[in-house]
């Protein structure tokens, strides 16, 4: 399931406005994906949840990548990704940063730019830049999430790929249920 972060400062996250944008993100980045590639949607198979997996993508010569979804809206606010490790502080539950298994993060933002990023490289820049990062608390409804927040500036010299796919995300267009 795609990860969003769309949130004011000091206010907690709603669960399922996320969720709304998250499904959004995620029909906008299978339809990109899909002039060029096969892909297989696992991201309700609890296996490739547990392990950060949200599509198989088939390349032309029948190879497959693991890809995760992220859809970092305040990034638009902040000028930053946010690089999740913690997902709930009161279990001490990692979050993606750690835990996903995929060959590549896609990042949609909300200027409809996307970045694709081997995992690796986004937590070698972490490590590299440890002593100058502060985490990041996101209060949720009954936890909070850790994070570092990363600039886009530095995403995108590491990407392996950086473009624009559309215009500006439209909020109106997400209904919340």
């Amino acid at each position: 399931m795609l990860k969003t972060r769309l949130n004011s400062p000091g206010k907690p996250y709603s669960f399922r406005t996320q969720n709304s944008m998250g499904k959004m993100g995620e029909i906008i980045l299978d339809n990109w994906l899909q002039k060029n590639y096969k892909i297989l949607d696992v991201s309700e198979v609890r296996k490739y949840q547990d392990i950060g997996i949200d599509r198989i993508v088939m390349r032309h010569d029948s190879t497959t990548v693991n890809v995760e979804y992220k859809f970092d809206i305040a990034s638009s606010r902040t000028g930053n990704l946010f690089f999740e490790t913690v997902s709930i502080d009161r279990n001490n539950l990692p979050g993606w940063g750690w835990q996903s298994q995929a060959d590549y993060w896609i990042f949609l933002l909300p200027d409809m730019e996307v970045l694709v990023v081997k995992p690796g490289m986004l937590r070698n820049l972490i490590w590299q830049s440890r002593e100058n990062i502060v985490d990041k608390e996101v209060q949720n409804s009954s936890y909070k999430t850790l994070g570092i927040p990363i600039p886009l500036s530095e995403v995108r010299k590491i990407a392996s790929y950086s473009k624009y796919i559309g215009t500006k995300f439209n909020y109106s267009a997400v209904r919340v249920r």
